[in-house]
């Protein structure tokens, strides 16, 4: 009988124990909810912000990243040409 109430008693404890941190999560959970719904609005228009500043286009982004990105774009198609450019005969008689 001692055993039997030794066992149910740590069983009830277990579970209480079990309860209290469901609660805790829950009402933490809560918290955190109405933190993000309050601090939301406030960090929204600088996410936008930085959206906006990623997507605009190399001269909205500053100087020196202009020019840097002059130069790589005149650097990477200076040494390209048109891919239908070779798939053209060389007969330029017929042409004329």
């Amino acid at each position: 009988m001692i055993i039997h109430d030794a066992a149910t008693a740590f069983v009830t404890l277990i579970d209480a124990a079990l309860l209290w941190a469901g609660l805790l999560g829950g009402a933490a959970g809560v918290v955190l909810c109405v933190i993000a719904f309050a601090v939301g609005p406030l960090v929204a228009p600088r996410v936008k912000q930085a959206a906006r500043r990623a997507t605009a286009p190399s001269w909205a982004r500053g100087g020196l990243r202009a020019r840097i990105f002059a130069r790589t774009r005149a650097r990477r198609h200076g040494g390209r040409t048109a891919p239908w450019v070779h798939s053209q005969p060389l007969d330029y008689e017929e042409a004329a």
